[in-house]
Parts: structure tokens; C-alpha cells; sequence
């Protein structure tokens, strides 16, 4: 009995900071939709990170910093005169205790005459502040009028992305690293953008995602490496993601259960297909996920969280 007992306080308190996370970014995005449908710009600036690093990504374009920001919302005001802001299919993906990721589908109608409503998907990425969550990223994408009406483009599909976005470059695989980073002639290593997988040395889970990356990732194939905003990580690693053929291997190697989410605004270019096909592949028990292999995510085990 005792034992039984630990063993639920072991599951409980390894489940509640997660669960915790989830309910507070919930709270959060309908503070966002709140604030976006007071009609005041300042209530909705005030959500967000007020640091340099805070970003906006849309339409192509890339805001950064916080008063860039707040003139943005502002601007946006002007222009829309009032907003009606609706949401659903929210996603919250916890990054550890003092981050995550919400996804969701929104609607904003607009007060200004003629302006017809405008769908399409949203990222918040939060951080825990002293002052409590701020968005330090978003990133919205609008779908086309003649867009599938049951949402996120790139999500409802099950094959992922259907091509790159941005200009390529081609590489021969020179080697596999491990489950998330290839090594190209002449280009040197490249580390898989938002995603990531076991340590060679969480046995026997590295070696598993290294292999399936390595049965789509050839070594001598050629692949496309396509860019994000950032060029390059702290150790000098380019990122990247690789299309091989018509398939984005990031995207395939979450959906098949190798990879979970990791995301760094602002390399964010993807992430609500990735989120989609962490979702739709940890319910379906894809993969690592069927073997317990996500048990200690690579992230925590990196920083010896894990017993």
C-alpha cells in the first residue's frame, strides 16, 4: 500500500506542473481575446514581453521589440476601428514550467465599413515574468478566401507542409548526427528546426530516433535546406528545415512519433504543423510515444531533471 501510494505522488507531481501550465495559458489567451475585443491597444501591448526581444511575425513582416510593437497595435486600431476577436481549436503545448505554446484558430471582425472578417491560425509563445505570463511571440497566418474551412492549412493536412515557403539550398548528407542533426558537405552541421530528440544516451530512444532519421535522410542523397529567421544557433549549427523530396523530414519525424515540439521565436515559421503532428502522433501513441520514450523529454534530460 505504501508503495502504491508513492507511486501516485510520484505520477501526480510529475503531471500537475503541466497540467498547472496548461490551465493558467488557457486563462491567458481568453485575457488576449479580452483585450483585443476592449478596443483599447494599450490593454493588448500590455500582454506582451516588454523587452527588446519581444516579436511579432506576419504577413511576411517582422516586428520586433516591444514599442514596435504597441505602434503596430495601435496602427492596427486606426485602420480596423473596432475588432471582434473569436477563437476555437486551441492547442496549449507546455515548454517546461516557465513557457509554452498556444495554437488556435480565430476570426476577427472589423468595425470599419466594408471590411469583410478575416480567418486564420495564431501562435502565442509565453514566458513566465516576475509580473506573470507575456506573450514574447506571435505569429499569425491569414487563410485565403477560397481556404479550406475547417482550419489551419497546413495542419488538416496529414502529410505535412506541401512545400518550402522560402528559397533553398542543396545539400549532400555527409552523416547523421542523431535524431535532429545531419551533417552536410561543405556546409558543415545543421540542426533541424523545432524540433528535438532523445540523447544518444537515453538508451535505447537516441539511437531509435538517429535511425529513423537516418531512413529518411540518406547519407550521400541530396537534400534542401530551407532557412528560417535565424541562420544559425548558438554553436554555430546552421538551422534548417530539410525537404527531402516533396516530404519536410522536421515535420515527418514529429508526426511519426521521433521528435517532439521545440520551439525558438523567432524561428517559429512552422509551427502550427508541427504542433498539430505532436498532437495527432502522441494521441495515436506513435512511435516513441508508444515505448515511453518521451518520458523524459530530451529537453529535461539535458538539464538532469529526470531520475
Amino acid at each position: 500500500m505504501r508503495f502504491a501510494t508513492l507511486l501516485l505522488w510520484l505520477v501526480l507531481a510529475r503531471t500537475a506542473p503541466a497540467q498547472s501550465v496548461e490551465t493558467e495559458i488557457r486563462a491567458e489567451v481568453g485575457r488576449y481575446v479580452a483585450a483585443i475585443n476592449s478596443g483599447d491597444a494599450g490593454s493588448v501591448a500590455a500582454l506582451y514581453l516588454d523587452e527588446p526581444t519581444a516579436s511579432s511575425a506576419g504577413d511576411g513582416q517582422i516586428h520586433r521589440g516591444w514599442r514596435r510593437i504597441a505602434d503596430l497595435l495601435r496602427e492596427v486600431y486606426e485602420q480596423a476601428g473596432t475588432i471582434r476577436m473569436t477563437s476555437d481549436s486551441i492547442a496549449i503545448t507546455p515548454l517546461g514550467s516557465d513557457a509554452a505554446l498556444a495554437v488556435l484558430r480565430y476570426t476577427w471582425a472589423f468595425g470599419r465599413a466594408g471590411a469583410g472578417p478575416v480567418t486564420g491560425a495564431m501562435t502565442l509563445a509565453y514566458v513566465r515574468t516576475p509580473r506573470g505570463w507575456r506573450v514574447a511571440h506571435d505569429h499569425t497566418s491569414t487563410l485565403q478566401a477560397d481556404a479550406t474551412p475547417l482550419g489551419l492549412v497546413d495542419a488538416v493536412s496529414d502529410s505535412g507542409p506541401p512545400s518550402p515557403r522560402r528559397q533553398t539550398v542543396a545539400c549532400t548528407v555527409a552523416r547523421i548526427t542523431d535524431g535532429d542533426g545531419i551533417v552536410c558537405n561543405r556546409i558543415g552541421r545543421v540542426r533541424l528546426i523545432g524540433i528535438d530528440t532523445p540523447e544518444l544516451d537515453q538508451r535505447p530512444f537516441g539511437r531509435q530516433a538517429a535511425d529513423a532519421l537516418a531512413r529518411l535522410v540518406r547519407v550521400g542523397s541530396v537534400v534542401q535546406l530551407e532557412p528560417d529567421v535565424e541562420e544559425r544557433d548558438p554553436y554555430r549549427r546552421v538551422l534548417a528545415y530539410v525537404w527531402a523530396g516533396r516530404t519536410m523530414v522536421n515535420w515527418r519525424m514529429v508526426r511519426d512519433g521521433w521528435a517532439v515540439l521545440l520551439t525558438y521565436p523567432p524561428n517559429v515559421q512552422y509551427v502550427e504543423a508541427l504542433t498539430d503532428a505532436e498532437r495527432r502522433a502522441r494521441d495515436e501513441r506513435k512511435g516513441l510515444w508508444g515505448t515511453g520514450g518521451f518520458d523524459c523529454p530530451p529537453a529535461d534530460h539535458r538539464r538532469n531533471r529526470c531520475e
